[in-house]
């Protein structure tokens, strides 16, 4: 996902260094800085190019927040207020102005950060225009069953959820899902690419193929090797819009190679199931690609899921064990049914096409379940909650 870029303004040298510092470890974030002494009340005044957000520090009697609001900058540039604690008529104001939120001096760095990430989310999903929902399914350590879980969750989506999904193989040198669905594609990734810039939303589903139960598969080139830089990110954007204006779903197979193709996705997930296995050497190789996707990548944890696959009770490795070494409290497990899972691969079809009562085919479902329809309700803001009290003051 791109940086968010936030412009910090304020007539304090403390608050605007306060603030630098609690955002200085979140690479998600561009920062600037503007100390407000050149005697306009518009803080943006003279700004060349607009930021993603201004984050203002008020501080009371300052002409800044009235100027905003009396020049109402709701659906401009998002603002989020830093001001007193306890102050109605900063909260007024900061309504008024279309503020996303009002954090009072008191509130902890982690809900400044939540705010930032939350209109991080918001400002992209509104920039690409898109109306489905990117989930990106990836190993921990190779092998861990990423491609068979992504299969099965998308046909799960379709089957139950009775949602628009495709499935897109981003493996461009060894594109296998067309296996799991015992599909034959002619025409696949690289074509759609070529064609990207032109294409409409008749159009893109000449470039997939159609499972009996209504999923559609990208599949990747299985014949040549492509590699991964030689795809021009424009093509690869322009693909992704018509695929999320056209499903509600987008479910992506993305091998545990870090490149260029892959990170495009990675950063533009809404949420990334990271799948593991009970083994020493999988939650290590694990905790390298937690590590390289909320640093390198700059995703928030909260779009990061893991999954344990093929869980078994009796293993030597806990689920605690596994909580405390990737740092992950929310776990899901998909119960270990191998000979099932065996024969829904060797047949190219959906485990639930087998079986509907199966263990392995209910854990599938309770993974689907987390995806299902509901967009998750925003975190209620400062302003909200306050609202009362101010309209009471």
């Amino acid at each position: 996902m791109a940086k968010l870029r936030v412009l910090i303004a304020s007539h304090s040298e403390l608050a605007t260094d306060h603030l630098t510092r609690c955002l200085a470890d979140h690479r998600e974030f561009l920062v600037t800085t503007r100390l407000l002494n050149n005697g306009h009340a518009d803080p943006l005044h003279g700004i060349g190019e607009a930021p993603d957000l201004l984050l203002l520090h008020h501080d009371t009697g300052r002409p800044e927040l009235q100027y905003l609001a009396d020049h109402s900058q709701r659906g401009q540039v998002p603002l989020v207020v830093c001001g007193p604690d306890d102050e109605p008529d900063g909260m007024r104001l900061a309504m008024q102005a279309g503020a996303r939120d009002y954090l009072p001096g008191s509130a902890p760095e982690s809900d400044l950060v939540s705010c930032l990430v939350r209109i991080q989310e918001e400002t992209f999903r509104n920039g690409t225009s898109r109306t489905g929902r990117l989930i990106a399914v990836m190993n921990g350590k190779g092998g861990s069953g990423a491609s068979f879980l992504a299969t099965n969750l998308a046909h799960g989506l379709v089957v139950d959820a009775k949602k628009q999904v495709t499935l897109v193989d981003l493996d461009l040198q060894f594109g296998g899902l067309c296996r799991y669905l015992d599909i034959s594609p002619d025409i696949g990734l690289l074509q759609a690419l070529e064609a990207a810039k032109q294409m409409d939303d008749v159009s893109v589903d000449a470039y997939t193929c159609e499972h009996s139960s209504g999923l559609r598969l990208l599949a990747a080139p299985s014949t040549h090797i492509t590699q991964p830089d030689e795809i021009p990110i424009d093509e690869l954007d322009a693909l992704l819009k018509v695929l999320l204006a056209n499903n509600d779903y987008l479910v992506v197979d993305a091998p545990n190679r870090l490149n260029t193709v892959t990170d495009f996705f990675l950063e533009r997930a809404d949420q990334i199931i990271l799948v593991v296995q009970q083994s020493l050497p999988n939650i290590q190789d694990a905790a390298r690609m937690l590590q390289l996707l909320t640093g390198e990548l700059a995703i928030p944890k909260t779009r990061v899921r893991v999954v344990v696959n093929r869980f078994t009770k009796n293993s030597l490795l806990e689920l605690g064990d596994i909580r405390k070494a990737l740092r992950q409290d929310d776990l899901i497990t998909i119960p270990n049914q191998y000979k099932l899972a065996a024969e829904s691969i060797n047949s190219g079809i959906p485990v639930a096409d087998i079986s509907k009562s199966a263990l392995l085919t209910k854990g599938i479902r309770e993974l689907q379940a987390v995806f299902e329809a509901r967009a998750e309700e925003p975190a209620q803001n400062f302003l909200a909650r306050a609202l009362p009290n101010i309209l009471r003051s």
